[in-house]
């Protein structure tokens, strides 16, 4: 069946939304799962660092099957392994069982059928002069996950607990996520390859060599790092003497923030550029993360760093992913960009456990954020660099 490229774009944006689920609402997870176990906020969040490390891991192996193979067989394997994980989750009596279930399973799912991948599939049906502001439009699907699905979700943990919310995520995943994958994903030529046409495992080695490419793959681990943020927000919230209800409203401020900030750097780095939205877009996040270490009288003023401080970082994701599309082209791009995950991915495990570290031995995230800050203000100034260097500037947007 041939859809229209509109329709692909609009199945793999609701594929997107169920499946970002499993990453973006941990917060909500994290405190019920604490107070279940009776463990520390550091032990808590060791399931999120083995699916962080899963998604890095998962995002090579499926990105290289999906440029072998094509995005359909992977991202429907993964969705049905996402809801595996999720159920068995349910089902989870200690660490070690959390570790497998939400860790490694729906991580690894992840790099299956998430951003990586679906990016991937929807930049092959665009030119170079739409495909940032296109593939801008997947990634707000991301952020747009909390908006819809946190509310439902808290309602569940609130009314029963965090295990039927998990079921709840297994049954969304198997009823709906599928079959909107089973419709969308097409590529937009015949997804199987030859041998002779498959590009090997050291057909990047050239790549990751090139100066720009490995500053692209140390700003997106420093955009993995801040992803704490989304894992320890309702904490923050908490921590800045605020309620959990105010701490909920927060993620779902994060998603309508990071949707409208993906579709805007999206749109202007087809016009002016990647690199200049990239840099532009770590500035911004790097400030609103140090404000975010003030203390706040109000709800409202919270809610505003929360939209400077994260707001940006899918706007930073989706133009890093178009970058690497454009930078080694639709035969090797599922494997760069699963490789760039893979360093996004320690940073996302790292920077959640170390913050939960902080929290416990000092009660605050305050001196967290401020360090975080700097390492995401030097990000924007490595990228800014590299742009005036005339021997080694980041590419700009390719013209047919």
């Amino acid at each position: 069946m041939r859809l229209p490229r509109s329709l692909i774009v609009l199945f793999s944006a609701a594929v997107v939304v169920i499946t970002s689920i499993s990453m973006n609402a941990f917060s909500l997870f994290l405190t019920p799962i604490e107070s279940t176990f009776g463990w520390s906020r550091a032990t808590a969040t060791i399931p999120y660092v083995f699916a962080m490390l899963g998604w890095g891991i998962g995002g090579v192996l499926f990105g290289k099957k999906a440029d072998d193979l094509g995005t359909r067989p992977v991202i429907l394997g993964g969705i049905l392994l996402m809801a595996a994980g999720f159920f068995g989750m349910g089902l989870s009596q200690n660490l070690w069982q959390l570790c497998l279930t939400f860790g490694i399973m729906t991580g690894m799912a992840k790099g299956a059928c998430g951003l990586v991948i679906i990016s991937l599939l929807v930049a092959k049906h665009y030119e170079a002069d739409r495909r940032g502001f296109v593939v801008s439009i997947v990634q707000t699907a991301s952020p747009l996950s909390p908006f819809f699905l946190a509310w439902p979700l808290s309602f569940l943990i609130g009314s029963y607990n965090w295990r039927v919310a998990a079921f709840a995520c297994g049954v969304l995943l198997l009823v709906v996520a599928f079959p909107f994958g089973w419709i969308g994903a097409r590529d937009p030529a015949p997804s199987s390859a030859s041998r002779r046409e498959a590009a090997t495992w050291g057909s990047c080695l050239p790549y990751l060599r090139d100066r720009t490419m490995l500053l692209l793959f140390a700003a997106r681990f420093s955009c993995g790092v801040a992803l704490f943020q989304s894992v320890h927000l309702v904490g923050i919230a908490l921590s800045k003497d605020f309620d959990p209800a105010i701490g909920h409203i927060a993620v779902s401020v994060f998603g309508v923030a990071a949707a409208v900030s993906a579709l805007s750097f999206g749109w202007l780095s087809d016009r002016y550029g990647r690199s200049q939205m990239l840099a532009l877009s770590y500035l911004f996040r790097g400030f609103g993360t140090l404000a975010m270490s003030f203390d706040f009288s109000n709800p409202l003023a919270f809610y505003i760093v929360v939209a400077l401080a994260m707001g940006p970082t899918f706007g930073t994701i989706a133009i890093q992913n178009v970058m690497f599309f454009e930078m080694v082209g639709p035969r090797l791009a599922g494997l760069i960009m699963g490789l760039s995950f893979i360093v996004h991915q320690v940073g996302s495990a790292g920077g959640p456990f170390l913050a939960g570290v902080y929290f416990d031995v000092y009660g605050t995230y305050d001196g967290f954020l401020q360090i975080m800050s700097l390492i995401l203000l030097s990000s924007a100034v490595m990228i800014y660099i590299a742009i005036r260097s005339p021997d080694a500037p980041l590419p700009e947007p390719a013209r047919p």
